[in-house]
């Protein structure tokens, strides 16, 4: 066994590891009810959630050598074809054909994330030819998907999916989008995929840098 493949083996381990904690973590704040809140109240409990990963990995991703190495040796074709569960966006149209979400949410955000999940394999292919149309190539759709996340993320926020109300009777309504399972999206599925997308674009910059010297320019 070569020292690459072990160490992607490696990486790829811990990633699946943190892909377990994270979503272990997300699955009992949402059972204690840690993402519940009243429409009166900002979503910042589960905006914090969502977002500081996010933003730790992207700063790490520039600022840590170390975190970028563990980039570096993971498996790009696997970090691609990991976008390939956002094909869950669909149960989204099956709420909407419900009554159980609105379309001005469902449509966009499942139809962007079937593009993304179905295109990932075709996608994972490509750049493994690493033919000179890879990295744009890559670049767009790796863009389209976090841009997609963006805006099924302001959607949601516009819709207020997320709040809690009180019926003239006093019953309290949760929407499906506050309970578990749909409740791990914002907190899990969203956030990591990010993530994903970020260690993506440093994996395949790492092998550009590998593969033409002239753009390193840390000698």
């Amino acid at each position: 066994m070569s020292a690459a493949f072990a160490g992607t083996r490696s990486s790829t381990r811990v990633l699946v590891l943190v892909g377990v904690v994270w979503f272990a973590l997300a699955y009992i704040a949402a059972a204690v009810g840690l993402v519940d809140r009243p429409a009166t109240e900002p979503p910042l409990r589960i905006a914090l959630a969502a977002g500081i990963p996010v933003l730790a990995v992207a700063v790490g991703l520039l600022t840590s050598r170390r975190l970028r190495w563990f980039a570096a040796t993971l498996d790009l074709p696997l970090l691609i074809n990991l976008q390939a569960l956002r094909a869950a966006g669909f149960a989204f149209l099956v709420l909407y054909a419900a009554d159980l979400l609105p379309g001005g949410f469902a449509f966009p955000a499942g139809l962007g994330d079937l593009a993304v999940a179905l295109t990932a394999p075709f996608v994972a292919r490509y750049v493994v030819r690493r033919t000179r149309a890879a990295w744009p190539v890559f670049l767009g759709w790796t863009l389209f998907g976090i841009a997609d996340f963006i805006m099924a993320v302001a959607l949601g926020a516009i819709h207020d999916l997320g709040a809690q109300r009180t019926a003239a009777d006093a019953t309290i309504i949760t929407p499906p989008m506050a309970e578990l399972p749909l409740s791990l999206i914002p907190t899990f599925a969203v956030p990591f995929l990010l993530v994903v997308h970020l260690l993506a674009i440093a994996r395949f910059r790492a092998d550009e840098m590998t593969q033409d010297p002239s753009l390193n320019t840390s000698t």
